[in-house]
């Protein structure tokens, strides 16, 4: 059954949306090891941001001695301690939103950073929601509005929705006047939220369980008629 829809695809980011995010928190223990302040300003030139952007942003702002290869490993390790010290958990409410989503006539894809192994590894029995090659690595094309949509894709910016909790992709969402809905981070020392309220992205929610129909629909015919931003 053909998709009726103006949007087409639905983005969604992995860390952060499909999982808990721990990029805030691995983050926070960097800048505490460095000596540094975990400020808005840290998170919006960390998040979504090349490897190369975020290591010089520490250098020069921290003033580290550091090369940016031993900045970016230095990430690899904490991540890595991380993980081993928590658990990595699907976000509340992660399957009604997809069987919401693949009833509403949405093809799902997913993106973030990591590798695509990541993903497989903890998107446990949810694989079959997702189509296409589920998961799209985005290192190396941050923030990646524009590469998934044109470059991959070869979609117009209103057939796709990005689903995520930067303000850096939301940005370029922005910039691009593509559908987006973000997604309030849990943890309560995070700028995201009120980063992507400064740039006031429309919708902004605090659960997964707020996506709902009517939500979808109103961004669909805010689309439509050219008003998503």
């Amino acid at each position: 059954m053909a998709n009726k829809n103006t949007i087409q695809y639905i983005f969604l980011h992995l860390d952060g949306v499909i999982l808990e995010n721990i990029l805030a928190p691995i983050t926070r223990n960097i800048i505490k090891k460095l000596g540094g302040e975990y400020t808005a300003e840290v998170e919006n030139n960390i998040f979504a941001r090349s490897q190369i952007h975020a290591a010089n942003y520490l250098k020069q702002t921290l003033n580290l001695s550091h090369s940016l290869e031993e900045i970016i490993q230095l990430y690899y390790s904490e991540r890595k301690k991380y993980e081993s010290e928590n658990s990595i958990r699907l976000n509340d409410g992660l399957e009604d939103l997809l069987k919401l989503l693949k009833s509403s006539g949405y093809k799902i894809v997913s993106y973030g950073g990591a590798p695509k192994d990541y993903f497989l590894k903890n998107i446990n029995g949810f694989l079959n929601y997702f189509d296409d090659e589920k998961y799209i690595q985005t290192k190396d094309i941050r923030p990646g509005v524009k590469e998934i949509t044109q470059g991959i894709y070869n979609l117009r910016f209103q057939e796709v929705l990005f689903i995520d909790e930067e303000r850096t992709v939301a940005e370029a969402a922005k910039h691009y006047n593509a559908p987006f809905i973000g997604v309030a981070s849990n943890h309560e020392y995070s700028f995201q939220k009120m980063e992507m309220e400064k740039i006031k992205v429309r919708y902004i929610v605090n659960s997964l369980s707020e996506i709902n129909t009517m939500l979808l629909s109103k961004i669909e015919i805010e689309t439509k008629l050219n008003l998503v931003w």
